[in-house]
């Protein structure tokens, strides 16, 4: 892959995200959940040259946390690249399963798939790093969890008629600080 594919990089520009996690679906084979990266800008040269530069899989780490919202489930997936070992790329996406197939399906891939692909462009969506890295059975296992969990608790706030992904994602975007 040379850029990250239209819809992708679309909906990125559109929502000003730098990191997404979404299901693809690579030559025609089965659905599964990647990671992009946008490192455009001032702030991530640094890591754009690491990147560029580096031909082995740097080291990652995700993190998955279940936020019981008064108004809906709403995951959050926290993903370190060791660009710099001091100060590690980040980026995280928030997911409401019950908000759609795109969103519940990010997290059922999670929860099945053995590898992960990893995609890093430039501010104009070339791909300029990739790699794969493993799901472990104890991964995948957490993410069935967490996706349950999830499942469960909308399925209570539904019958209350309080569910409002919409009103529980502003909520939780309230608290983050943006760096400019």
């Amino acid at each position: 892959m040379d850029r990250f594919p239209r819809p992708i990089a679309d909906g990125m520009k559109r929502i000003g995200a730098m990191t997404t996690c979404v299901p693809v679906q690579f030559d025609q084979g089965n659905w599964e959940t990647a990671v992009f990266f946008e490192v455009g800008g001032k702030h991530c040269s640094d890591d754009r040259k690491i990147l560029r530069k580096t031909c082995s899989p740097l080291p990652v780490s995700i993190e998955a946390d279940l936020i019981n919202h008064a108004n809906a489930s709403v995951v959050t997936l926290r993903f370190e690249v060791m660009t710099r070992h001091d100060n590690p790329l980040v980026g995280e996406v928030l997911l409401a399963p019950g908000i759609g197939d795109t969103q519940f399906d990010t997290l059922k891939n999670l929860s099945s798939q053995h590898n992960m692909r990893w995609y890093f462009g430039d501010g104009t969506y070339n791909v300029i790093h990739s790699q794969q890295t493993t799901l472990c059975e104890h991964e995948r296992q957490g993410y069935e969890s967490i996706l349950q969990d999830a499942v469960r608790h909308d399925a209570v706030v539904r019958l209350t008629g309080r569910y409002d992904a919409k009103r529980a994602f502003s909520e939780i975007v309230s608290h983050y600080a943006y760096r400019s």
